[in-house]
């Protein structure tokens, strides 16, 4: 059970959530997918999945061999304060090289949520370990709610992928028992409100 949980919390990573995100926003019945290249949609997806994945991924493994951390998983709030600094700059950056790079809207908004959610897990976790899984999934869900009004287009199979995949994911960290209840909820909420805040405000 806590194998499959761990392999769950993995591909379902809260790094991966605007990849994800930015995955199905491209796939969509709306004007975002027949105005933009292919060619340009792959340069944004391999850019957001560079700085906001890759490199902060390779960030927390060397902190790993320095032994600034004692696993991947971080499952104290000292452990994520460094790896969490070091996203929240690379978020940053990914804002900064999108700002001129001519996209939709909606598009840079949806990563600036996900830049306000990292922020904000950063700073809550300074004083207490809410769950960054439940952020992220949050975020998506609500990305999915907001793009789906805004646009007015049809994505509720995605919005149900999105909510049974927060539901999963939610388990599997309770089953690891790598948070509590209160911080799987709050995150999930949080997640949300940084995509309402962003794509509405």
């Amino acid at each position: 059970m806590k194998i499959a949980a761990k392999i769950i919390s993995s591909l379902f990573h809260p790094l991966l959530m605007p990849v994800i995100g930015l995955l199905i926003i491209f796939n969509t019945d709306s004007y975002i997918n027949y105005i933009m290249p292919f060619e340009k949609k792959m340069a944004i997806i391999f850019l957001v999945a560079l700085t906001t994945f890759i490199i902060p991924s390779f960030i927390s493994l060397i902190l790993l061999i320095k032994k600034v951390i004692d696993s991947l998983e971080m499952k104290t709030q000292k452990e994520r304060i460094i790896p969490y600094a070091l996203t929240v700059v690379f978020y940053v950056l990914t804002l900064y090289m999108l700002k001129n790079a001519q996209i939709p809207p909606i598009i840079y908004n949806f990563i600036i949520g996900a830049t306000l959610s990292v922020i904000l897990a950063f700073i809550i976790n300074l004083k207490w370990k809410i769950s960054a899984h439940m952020i992220g999934v949050g975020g998506l869900v609500g990305a999915l709610i907001c793009i789906s009004m805004i646009l007015e287009i049809y994505i509720t199979p995605y919005i149900i992928f999105a909510l049974l995949m927060a539901g999963l994911v939610g388990s599997c960290r309770l089953v690891l028992k790598a948070h509590t209840q209160s911080q799987i909820y709050i995150g999930f909420v949080v997640g949300v409100i940084c995509q309402i805040i962003t794509l509405y405000f």
